[in-house]
Formats: structure tokens, sequence, C-alpha cells
């Protein structure tokens, strides 16, 4: 799957469902590491991807959280 498919994916989901998913990758990312220092992981790409992902939907969930303050600042 593409990124900008993944990313339009992502911003369909809720906030909840978004921070649920940033907690998993987080989760998954420090699997990762700890194998990466046993010496288990032989595609350390995926790392980099994992935090770069991770990353990315921190910044969607920052843009709908602002969008919703921005929202309710005008209705007030």
């Amino acid at each position: 799957m593409k990124i900008r498919e993944q990313l339009a994916q992502l911003r369909r989901l809720t906030d909840k469902q978004l921070s649920d998913k940033i907690v998993e990758n987080q989760k998954k990312l420090v699997i990762k590491r700890q194998e990466k220092l046993l010496g288990k992981v032989k595609n350390t790409a995926e790392l980099n991807s994992l935090r770069k992902m991770t990353a990315r939907m921190k910044t969607i969930l920052d843009e709908k959280v602002s969008a919703q303050l921005v929202k309710d600042d005008s209705n007030g």
C-alpha cells in the first residue's frame, strides 16, 4: 500500500482510533528495538519506517485536534 493511501485511511479514523494505532506502533517499535539489540532483526529499515509512520500519525492527530479547537473557537 502506498503512503498516500495509508495517510488517507488514517485521516478517516476517529481521534480515539488514531491514538490507539499510535500506541500500537510505539509498542511495535520498542519490541523491534529490543530485537535489534539482541541481533534478531534482519530488516533494520523496518525500524525507520515504523518511526516515520508513527510521526505521521501524530501529525494527523495534531491536525485533527487543532481543527477541532478552531471549529470550537469559532462557534463559541
